[in-house]
């Protein structure tokens, strides 16, 4: 099943989009958070290839663990479905005990026979510890996934067209593909890349990253001399960042000197072409020990 596949089978287990009131993940699990319990599915949520385990938190919570391979982009294609990305605020009722009935974690994957663990909603730190353990046993990994964002400014879609003599002839779609290859290189276990010409839609993504992406590399382009908000998103979400640009800024114009998101990034990368990306992604997995 594609990542999309398994996020509306999970929609549909859970109701549909009408029945969902908040979703957002931490680290290998999808929290979610429906408004009636009635039509949600269990046996059937419980089946969808993909999905590791169920805890069930408080009334109307649930967390789905999906494992660090796919948990970035099953998770991405159930907030486009349903159109919501929920803030830690608005999962808080996550933190609320959960009543007392039993669950089950099912191993739901091709790397290992499919068994029940009974536990209880309510689980203890150590408890946790243990999934977490399990997780790792079954996926392979010691340590948990890390996510990348690349975010890119207004007229970079444009690569390929805009003044190659200043940005080159390599196109947007090849740059997408060099982050991606970068990023898996790098030993990001995801990357999602955006761009937009609109200020407010890069501020959007910088905020809706907040506890879904370990790291950002951001060329604000035009954006870079004149967005205090872009600055101030940076700052709020506190995601290590690091400022590229295509061409160098530094012996262009004069308002080209300014860099306001600057303040907010661990390193700036400017001159060194498309390339400049793979260095940034190379920086920020250093950075993060991957």
């Amino acid at each position: 099943m594609s990542n999309r596949e398994i996020a509306e089978a999970i929609l549909s287990a859970l109701g549909g989009r009408s029945n969902i009131r908040a979703c957002g993940i931490c680290a290998t699990r999808l929290r979610i958070i429906v408004r009636d319990m009635s039509p949600v599915e269990l046996d059937t949520l419980a089946d969808i290839r993909g999905i590791l385990g169920i805890f069930k938190k408080g009334r109307c919570g649930f967390e789905l663990v999906l494992g660090p391979r796919l948990v970035a982009g099953v998770s991405e294609a159930f907030f486009e479905l349903t159109g919501i990305r929920s803030s830690m605020e608005e999962l808080s009722q996550f933190n609320i005990p959960a009543a007392q009935e039993s669950l089950s974690i099912r191993i739901n994957t091709a790397k290992a026979a499919e068994e029940e663990i009974p536990l209880s909603d309510g689980f203890e730190e150590d408890e946790g510890d243990e999934l977490e353990e399990l997780l790792r046993a079954v996926e392979g990994k010691d340590s948990p996934a890390t996510s990348l964002l690349v975010i890119n400014g207004p007229n970079i879609n444009m690569l390929g067209i805009r003044e190659p003599d200043l940005y080159g002839s390599e196109s947007y779609q090849k740059l997408l593909e060099l982050c991606e290859e970068a990023a898996q290189d790098a030993g990001f276990d995801s990357c999602v890349c955006m761009q937009s010409n609109h200020e407010g839609d890069l501020i959007d993504c910088i905020q809706q990253a907040y506890g879904i992406h370990d790291a950002i590399v951001i060329n604000p382009a035009a954006y870079t001399h004149t967005s205090v908000a872009l600055l101030d998103a940076l700052k709020a979400v506190r995601i290590p960042a690091v400022e590229v640009h295509i061409s160098d800024v530094g012996t262009r114009e004069k308002f080209r000197q300014v860099s306001y998101v600057r303040e907010a990034c661990i390193a700036t990368i400017s001159g060194h072409g498309v390339e400049g990306y793979r260095e940034a992604i190379e920086l920020l997995a250093d950075h993060l020990g991957i």
